[in-house]
């Protein structure tokens, strides 16, 4: 028992948020009318009060733990920089230290949007991130303000994940001995596959744990400047949920709020962790619950778990009518028609 669970910890820390990022890239639209609605029914009506009129700012995608390792070949995102760029969109991926604090990661960060501000001469950028990478997001918007329009944060570690609390011994229980060969598997630091030197595993778990994510959010409040939004990512339930229910749910996930999202096999170590915290158990994808996902205006809940949500593996179906890429559409296009 214990060396099966301890090997879905490792799954869940190295396999979850491992896919593949690309070098920060710029993809400029290829046809498509950005903003423009594709005939979805549930199409958001704009600002009542919309802002000046202006070229819609690039979207930046961050990842999130782990996330320029592959699984085969397939990008972290997959397929969804080529959509948005089909739709018009100006789409960069960005690519940062897989295991570390989102300090470290968040400069990593902040560099290479600083970069692209450059490059494309844009007054702002919005970012969608996802995971990690929600609080890497939001130290970049802590430390540059009105240069970023809107985060989308997707299944963020915005307040602590379980996993992490488990993993660095804040939580006691029987699983302390899976814990352990996790950390050890791990070490004080690990090379990823490029040889950075300075990765550190465990400044990342650290960093996702709930009093490691208190303190940073702290330290790094949110900006005035800036809109934050959120979207949450639920397994094994049905819609209507109390956890995902809010008042400002966008259209574009209120359309899946009846659908069922199955959880894949490589998360059923952390999800089985997860949904013993407490009974009944926390929405949760497997991985990070809605509670810690939800920051700024909360949009709702995708019925997808960790991997589905960033259209992984390979773009599959998540056993549900959801579509991955059709979201990430939805999100950029619902942004324009915003102002954003």
């Amino acid at each position: 028992m214990k060396s099966v669970l301890a090997n879905a910890l490792v799954a869940g820390f190295l396999t979850v948020a491992g896919c593949s990022a690309s070098t920060s890239t710029q993809m400029p639209g290829t046809g498509g009318n950005a903003g423009v609605p594709r005939g979805e029914t549930n199409w958001p009506e704009p600002s009542a009060t919309p802002p000046s009129v202006h070229k819609p700012y690039p979207i930046v995608l961050a990842h999130g733990f782990s996330g320029f390792h592959n699984i085969g070949p397939l990008n972290y995102f997959y397929g969804v920089q080529d959509a948005l760029s089909k739709d018009g969109h100006l789409v960069f991926v960005t690519q940062v230290d897989p295991y570390n604090s989102s300090e470290v990661r968040g400069a990593e960060l902040l560099t290479q949007v600083q970069q692209i501000l450059g490059e494309t001469g844009s007054p702002k950028v919005n970012l969608i991130c996802h995971s990690q990478g929600a609080p890497d997001c939001r130290y970049v918007a802590n430390q540059l303000g009105d240069k970023i329009g809107a985060a989308v944060l997707v299944a963020g570690v915005n307040r602590g994940d379980y996993v992490a609390d488990v993993a660095a011994g804040i939580v006691q229980g029987p699983t302390a001995d899976a814990v352990q060969l996790l950390l050890s598997l791990f070490g004080s630091t690990v090379l990823d596959p490029g040889g950075n030197p300075d990765t550190n595993a465990q400044a990342a778990i650290a960093q996702l744990t709930t009093p490691g994510m208190a303190a940073f959010n702290a330290k790094y409040p949110d900006d005035p400047h800036v809109s934050y939004f959120s979207i949450g990512g639920r397994t094994e339930n049905g819609g209507g949920d109390e956890d995902c229910g809010t008042p400002t749910e966008a259209p574009f996930i209120g359309k899946y709020d009846q659908m069922h999202g199955p959880v894949n096999a490589l998360l059923s170590g952390t999800a089985q962790l997860i949904d013993g915290m407490s009974s009944p158990p926390p929405t949760n994808d497997g991985l990070v619950t809605v509670a810690s996902a939800k920051w700024g205006t909360f949009l709702g809940c995708v019925p997808a778990d960790h991997l589905a949500e960033v259209c992984q593996i390979g773009g599959q179906s998540s056993g549900s009518d959801y579509n991955c890429v059709t979201m990430y559409r939805d999100i950029a296009d619902w942004l324009v028609a915003r102002g954003f």
